[in-house]
């Protein structure tokens, strides 16, 4: 033990500064720099990932009930079904809601865009609409009163108090003269932002009794969504099966698992493959690893055959070398991960490199650590390295003493 707290002193402390060599370095930063890239790559999946499933279940519901085929809610449905969701503790809000497609035009400039009601009385909803509202109010007071998406509101190039035209698409009907579509000019009182291009870009907002005239239909609701209590949450497509099988094909029940849980798997599946190949980086640093304890072997092989020679094994002396490698390993280790944390910040905080909302969904880089997962980070990069020193370490015991001495091989 002694003898090991003495090399481990001299390896760090003597004037030779051996843990300054050339090799040693380029050591260093292949640890530091393999680690840091994984680390950061599995930070900015997770927080993709993080960031997209918080979006989505904030700007939408949980649960959604629907009538099956080509029918809506009639007031007997939804009063069976305020009796039946007020009893479940699991439920945290709910609502019904009258959706459909619409055209959006502001002088020459038209989009494809959903309508969709909302209770803005409430204090709780069942979806993000209050708290999104980042500029106006969201207050639908008057008849023609609409809060539009920020990014459909630039595609518009209308905003605050600006009148735009509302076609349904929902409401088509044909006449003698053709299909004839019910048209409204409404009022823009406020602007939404969820984070969410898809939904940012398309939906438009407006009080129920405006959506129900509107579409133009006899019904008092399109579907009806739920907002579960966020512990309940990963529970909603069991609850959501339960609830199924309790009304026998009267009402069909999904889950945002059921709409969403491919792409959330597809993302899971990315992240894990991409991780592992970047995990190579640290393979390909073990092999720098390697060299440099072997180069430290064949340097200080006098030595060697000294402490061999006053009666010290070769495990002990594999020993001391393998202590060093893995102070080393566990130093580089951390100032990789915290390296690579600080890099992923930075690419989250830049304004230069930007996502498509289009294609990602979202629109800005997010990275989210989890350091129980920095953790396992650090318990992979340490065995690999330390792995990797075990190979040249076996050389040691295989030397003679007096061979060595006589600087032989």
């Amino acid at each position: 033990m002694q003898v090991l707290l003495i090399y481990i002193k001299k390896f760090f402390c003597s004037k030779r500064k051996e843990w300054l060599k050339f090799d040693a370095v380029f050591m260093y930063l292949g640890i530091i720099i393999s680690v840091a890239a994984l680390v950061t790559t599995f930070i900015i999946f997770e927080g993709y990932e993080t960031t997209l499933k918080k979006t989505i279940l904030g700007v939408n519901s949980h649960i959604y009930f629907f009538v099956p085929g080509p029918y809506d809610f009639t007031r007997r449905d939804l009063a069976k079904l305020d009796e039946f969701l007020a009893t479940k503790e699991e439920i945290k809000a709910y609502s019904p809601i009258i959706t459909g497609q619409a055209v959006a035009s502001n002088r020459d400039r038209s989009k494809g865009c959903m309508y969709k009601s909302i209770d803005w009385t409430l204090e709780e909803q069942a979806s993000l609409y209050k708290e999104a509202v980042i500029d106006g109010n969201y207050e639908l007071v008057e008849e023609n009163d609409i809060v539009i998406g920020k990014y459909l509101a630039e595609q518009l190039g209308a905003g605050i108090g600006d009148e735009v035209q509302i076609m349904s698409v929902s409401s088509a009907s044909v006449g003698a003269v053709g299909i004839r579509y019910q048209t409204r000019k409404m009022k823009i009182v406020g602007i939404f932002y969820s984070g969410m291009y898809e939904y940012d870009s398309r939906y438009i907002f407006m009080n129920t009794a405006t959506a129900r005239v509107f579409d133009n239909r006899n019904y008092e609701a399109t579907l009806i969504e739920v907002k579960l209590h966020e512990h309940f949450i990963d529970k909603a497509e069991e609850l959501a099966i339960q609830w199924d099988r309790q009304f026998a094909g009267e009402y069909q029940v999904l889950s945002w698992i059921f709409f969403n849980g491919n792409l959330f798997s597809l993302l899971a599946l990315e992240k894990w493959v991409l991780t592992i190949i970047i995990s190579f980086l640290i393979v390909v640093a073990g092999f720098n690893v390697i060299t440099t304890s072997m180069a430290s072997i064949i340097e200080k092989r006098k030595e060697i055959g000294i402490l061999k020679t006053i009666g010290v094994t070769g495990k002990k002396i594999a020993l001391i070398f393998l202590t060093q490698n893995s102070l080393v390993s566990i130093i580089c280790i951390i100032i990789g991960i915290f390296t690579g944390i600080g890099f992923g910040y930075l690419i989250s905080y830049q304004t230069m490199i930007t996502l498509r909302g289009e294609v990602y969904l979202l629109d800005k880089i997010h990275i989210f650590v989890d350091f129980t997962k920095m953790l396992l980070i650090f318990f992979i990069a340490f065995t690999i390295i330390n792995l990797s020193s075990l190979i040249p370490l076996r050389q040691i015991s295989k030397m003679k003493e007096i061979d060595i001495l006589r600087y032989r091989k």
